[in-house]
């Protein structure tokens, strides 16, 4: 079932609280579940609130069941809030019409405890939160329909923005490769994965295919599963892992059984872009084309 989104409302003289679900459809007891918080000043005179660092001190979360029960707070909201410690933070001041917004994890704040239906209601303290605290904002409610649980395997090849399961298709290698960008610049892994050659794409180093070499079956299985692990975690072959801010496919050449693909890619930084040359190569083992290794060229900076 999809996630569900009631209308926004105003709070506050023209200041709007709002929040929504970000990027995500389907939810599992153990999913972090990403809501974008956003504050945006329609009225005529600024509008200034406290930012701190921990956003617990500005944010909350009132989720209930549909029988109206309360969910209970996470332990890490709980120790957060009652830490005796100094709370640092940053005055913002949003002129008339302007927005800030930031994403925040359900799972930060409140402990689902199980599958059903949930109504969120966000809190926000624009003078931070302390026992005492009297100004508080409420924005709009949000459905949230949590699945039972299932095995890390499904929830991977399952679509989060849809709830279909991921399969390959035969698509063409420029394809590929596109489908493999966006979902990295998406940070979808499920997707990322979904057609790239991870056995091959390790044995390209080789220490690694010296060691595969020489080991058992199950140790070559681990091996293998060890290495997307250190793909997920961002933990090895950085330059396939960095996300581009923008890419263009130049170049694409093939035969019935190899390709390659050249793309050339931007890293947005505040002030330049850095732009280089990537050639992805892609075999097709069977029906389906697989990226299986990559070389990457700098191009200089815009």
């Amino acid at each position: 079932m999809i996630l569900g989104l009631s209308s926004a409302f105003g709070v506050g003289e023209g200041v709007n609280f709002t929040i929504r679900f970000y990027n995500q459809q389907i939810a599992y007891p153990d999913s972090k579940i990403p809501i974008k918080i956003e504050i945006e000043n329609n009225s005529s005179k600024t509008f200034r609130f406290k930012l701190a660092d921990h956003h617990v001190f500005n944010i909350d979360f009132d989720v209930k069941t549909l029988t109206n029960v309360a969910e209970q707070h996470s332990d890490q909201f709980i120790m957060e809030r009652n830490t005796n410690q100094p709370v640092f933070f940053r005055d913002v001041a949003l002129d008339p019409g302007d927005q800030y917004s930031f994403t925040e994890n359900l799972s930060d704040f409140v402990k689902l405890s199980g599958p059903g239906v949930y109504v969120i209601r966000g809190l926000f303290y624009p003078d931070l939160y302390t026992p005492t605290t009297s100004e508080v904002m409420t924005s709009n409610t949000l459905t949230l329909n949590v699945r039972p649980g299932t095995t890390p395997a499904v929830q991977a090849a399952i679509d989060q923005a849809t709830g279909k399961v991921l399969q390959q298709e035969a698509l063409a290698p420029d394809e590929v490769v596109a489908y493999m960008l966006h979902a990295r610049q998406k940070g979808a892994w499920n997707k990322f994965f979904l057609y790239i050659d991870v056995k091959e794409l390790m044995l390209q180093q080789p220490d690694m295919k010296r060691r595969y070499q020489r080991a058992s079956d199950q140790e070559q299985h681990d091996m293998v599963d060890n290495f997307k692990k250190q793909l997920q975690q961002e933990k090895t072959d950085s330059d396939i892992l960095v996300v581009p801010s923008d890419f263009t496919i130049e170049k694409t050449t093939y035969t019935p059984t190899e390709a390659t693909v050249l793309v050339k890619e931007k890293f947005a930084h505040s002030s330049y872009s850095d732009v280089k040359e990537y050639t992805y190569y892609l075999h097709r083992p069977e029906d389906v084309w697989l990226i299986y290794n990559y070389t990457v060229r700098n191009l200089g900076t815009e």
